[in-house]
């Protein structure tokens, strides 16, 4: 048969009828230049294999297939035709076509020897066809399909070319079983030479060896040459420190005995301790000269007061004698009288000895105010220098914490790490600035004394520190015992064959570690971080034969699942957009669904996305390559985000393909327009909308899963509260939905009636809680078909659901009577 055209994909096989070549043959007088040139026009036509068939066996159903079908005989061309040089064929054994349909059609083609004025379809003998507005030619040497001769010729043709090519095929598999044969030889003779070759177990053993000692060998000779070099440094520092030692001691005529030193030592804390004492001796000492002018200025006062009030009362007593002279002169005068005036006298002088002591009582108070005036201003004034020497030792103190505002250290003692100490000194009052403050303030008022990061820092360290208790031979055990460590620490370092040098000092009472490395001095934490990461670095390291291992073994099998897997994906996806585009809301809208890359993917991430949708068998070992490189990038990272995680799960999240692609959902209107549903949009659309918006994509999901199973498994999907905040238009079109996916939903909710008319059948369960006698009733009401049936108003529901009537069972209770045999029973409910 001719090779079928790419118009031609249906499949003939049990059709009634038969192609044109089959039925025809040319006639005897036809020259075999006219068959050649009348054949290549009717396959360049595509006429050749055209279907035949009875009047009535024209299928209806046919997608892609070509039919010849005869002219009414008034449009029949007059001239010549193709019956004038084609005949039916006799020998037709198993065809049904009608000859009568065969030389119609080829009565129906105008055989021409010009083509430029043809109407309708027309071919030459030279290999040229017409149909309607389409020209062409075509050339073939022999006819070759039509008629039983060419056909046997055409095939005699074929026949030796498949020889020739079985010959070839023969010397081929000659030569290769040849080769074959010398291979198998050669390795014959390579396996016996290699079992007659003495084992290299050994020799590679010693050479491991010898490579490792050398190594060894020359880590010990570097750490000896720089242990050397630290030695004669040390040696030289310590020269020079011993020359500045006894040159000081010269100049100040000081012991160089190690005894004599320490007694000089002694000597000078017992001289500064002194001093100290002095210093405080010596403000006592002016405190009380203060004291003492204050009580001479009060003393002078008093002296000045008291010589006013002598002369006033040597005043007062020579008024008071002239008033004696003048009272006698008087009460000679008076005479009688004058013992009255005696008796006021005497009043007048009891009320002057009353105001004396009350003016005596008065200065006493005033002198002794004073004195407490006095005591107040040295209280005041010592208060005042003792705060002042209190706020500067506070804050000497307070800067000792200095060193504890390390974050690695806040970690390990368990305080805030995000505690920092001051930047600049700006931040820090002066003692007489905070005097000032606290004078100015009041009793009331607690200014601020410490900048806020201190604050907060010592906070932090007082909350972190509260529950340690350690008395002073704990705190000599554990510094012995870091002592203990850190030289055990510096000998792992000096074993460890690299140039590892540890530093550790106390200058603020703070010890602190430090290890230098080729990236320089580091803290010991970030030091420890280092080596742990190298570790791992390590531990993820390959050799050349294993990563040839996991690339012929593992990256191609990992990169054919993860592709047969999107591809399942995808279909299904492709199959779930199917289906929820032929399922339409009320507007005419519905959602499309697309499985896309996620947008924050990486560009190397995406290009092995590109990769991975290829066949693994289609994969280059570039194209390995990359995607190793981006596995390996992508489980370091993950391992440095994450060092808690087991290298399994660290691999599941890795190469988990779901987190690369996310779901991308549109709004495709009623005349075909698709764009993307953002929340916007979303938010846009109506009520009911927007509930089957959210719902369709989960129906078509159940749907398309469901397909899977049994044609007669229950296609069951669970919705609890089911559509909550829904009208009734809305369930109705979300109920409409899944009786089209064809679901069985069994619905939890609180005002839930499913009583439409697209909707079959729903069986409604209404629970109703008693509080006061503990119990929970049901009541069953069924939607059948439009007819709601009920329990409790006398429905058969036995006969409408076919139930075999057991829903109840007599309840036994003790001696094995039942509640219906008991007296007075009451009467048994369906």
């Amino acid at each position: 048969a001719p090779p079928s055209t790419a118009a031609r994909t249906d499949d003939r096989t049990g059709r009634p009828g038969a192609p044109l070549w089959r039925l025809v043959r040319f006639a005897d007088d036809v020259t075999p230049e006219t068959a050649a040139g009348v054949e290549a026009a009717l396959h360049a036509a595509g006429l050749l294999d055209g279907w035949l068939c009875a009047e009535g066996e024209l299928p209806a159903d046919y997608r892609s297939d070509q039919f010849l079908v005869p002219l009414p005989p008034s449009d029949q061309p007059a001239g010549r035709t193709l019956a004038d040089v084609l005949v039916v064929e006799e020998d037709t054994e198993g065809l049904t076509v009608p000859r009568q349909v065969v030389s119609d059609v080829l009565a129906s083609i105008a055989l021409l020897d010009e083509l430029d004025d043809a109407a309708g379809v027309a071919i030459s003998g030279a290999g040229g066809f017409r149909q309607g507005v389409q020209m062409g030619r075509h050339h073939k040497a022999d006819a070759e399909f039509i008629g039983a001769t060419a056909r046997a010729r055409r095939r005699a043709l074929r026949l030796a070319e498949l020889a020739t090519q079985l010959d070839a095929a023969a010397e081929v598999q000659r030569v290769a079983d040849e080769e074959a044969r010398a291979a198998e030889a050669e390795l014959a003779r390579i396996t016996a030479a290699a079992k007659a070759l003495p084992r290299a177990a050994a020799v590679t053993t010693a050479l491991r060896s010898v490579s490792e000692t050398a190594g060894v060998m020359r880590s010990r000779s570097e750490a000896a040459a720089q242990a050397e070099k630290d030695l004669d440094q040390a040696v030289a520092e310590v020269a020079a420190i011993e020359k500045k030692l006894r040159a000081a001691a010269v100049a100040h005529r000081t012991p160089r005995e190690p005894r004599e030193l320490d007694a000089l030592a002694a000597a000078i804390r017992h001289f500064e301790n002194t001093g100290t004492g002095l210093l405080r001796l010596r403000g006592d000492h002016e405190r009380e000269r203060e004291r003492e002018r204050e009580g001479a200025d009060r003393y002078d006062e008093a002296r000045d007061l008291a010589e006013a009030f002598a002369e006033e009362a040597e005043a007062a007593q020579a008024g008071y004698q002239e008033q004696l002279r003048k009272l006698e002169t008087l009460r000679d005068a008076l005479g009688a009288g004058a013992a009255d005036i005696d008796r006021e006298l005497d009043k007048a002088r009891q009320r002057i000895e009353a105001t004396r002591a009350e003016q005596k009582a008065a200065r006493k108070a005033a002198n002794e105010a004073i004195e407490a005036v006095g005591d107040a201003e040295a209280a005041y004034r010592t208060a005042h220098e003792s705060l002042g020497t209190a706020l500067t030792e506070v804050l000497a103190e307070v800067k000792s914490l200095a060193p504890y505002a390390q974050p690695d250290l806040l970690s390990l003692l368990g305080a805030s790490p995000e505690c920092r100490w001051p930047s600049s000194d700006a931040a820090w009052s002066t003692p007489e600035q905070l005097l000032y403050r606290i004078t100015q303030a009041g009793p009331e008022h607690e200014p601020q004394v410490l900048p806020d990061e201190v604050a907060e820092l010592f906070a932090s360290l007082t909350e972190a520190t509260a529950a340690v208790r350690a008395g002073e031979a704990a705190r000599k055990s554990t510094r012995s015992a870091v002592t203990a460590a850190l030289q055990e620490f510096d000998a792992a370092l000096a074993a460890s064959g690299r140039d590892y040098r540890l530093q550790w000092d106390a200058a603020d009472g703070l010890t602190v570690v430090q290890v230098q490395d080729e990236h320089g001095i580091a803290a010991l934490a970030d030091f420890a971080g280092r080596i742990d990461q190298a570790r791992h670095d390590q531990e993820l390291l390959l050799t050349d034969a294993e990563r040839r291992i996991l690339e012929d073994a593992l990256l191609t099998g990992l990169a054919q699942q993860i592709h047969e897997r999107t591809s399942d994906a995808r279909e299904l996806i492709a199959k779930m957009g199917a289906e929820m585009k032929q399922r339409r809301m009320s507007s005419g809208n519905t959602i499309g669904v697309h499985w896309v890359l996620a947008d924050n993917l990486s560009d190397a991430a995406r290009a092995m996305c590109k990769l991975l949708d290829r066949d693994a068998t289609a994969l280059s070992s570039e194209d390995l390559a990359a995607i190793r490189s981006h596995f390996a990038a992508e489980i370091r990272a993950a391992r440095a985000a994450h060092p808690e995680r087991s290298y399994p799960e660290i691999l599941a999240a890795t190469l988990d393909y779901r987190t690369w692609r996310v779901f991308s959902f549109t709004l495709i209107s009623g005349d075909g327009s698709e764009d993307k549903l953002t929340v916007a949009r979303h938010s846009a659309l109506s009520g009911g909308e927007q509930s089957v918006s959210l719902h369709l994509p989960l129906f078509a999901a159940a749907h398309v899963m469901l397909d899977s199973a049994d044609p007669q498994a229950p296609r069951l999907l669970a919705l609890d509260e089911a559509f909550a905040g829904v009208d009734d238009n809305g369930r109705s079109e979300l109920l409409g939905l899944s009786v089209q996916f064809d679901l069985d939903l069994f619905m939890t909710g609180y005002d839930l009636w499913i009583t439409y008319p697209h909707v079959p059948g729903c069986a409604h369960y209404d629970l109703a809680h008693s509080t006061a006698e503990n119990t929970v009733s049901a009541t069953l009401l069924v939607w059948d078909s439009g007819d709601l049936l009920a329990e409790h108003d006398g429905a058969d529901l036995t006969t409408a659901l076919g139930s075999p009537n057991r829903r109840r069972v007599p309840a036994t209770i003790e001696g094995g009577l039942t509640l219906d045999d008991m007296p007075g029973a009451p009467a048994p409910v369906g």
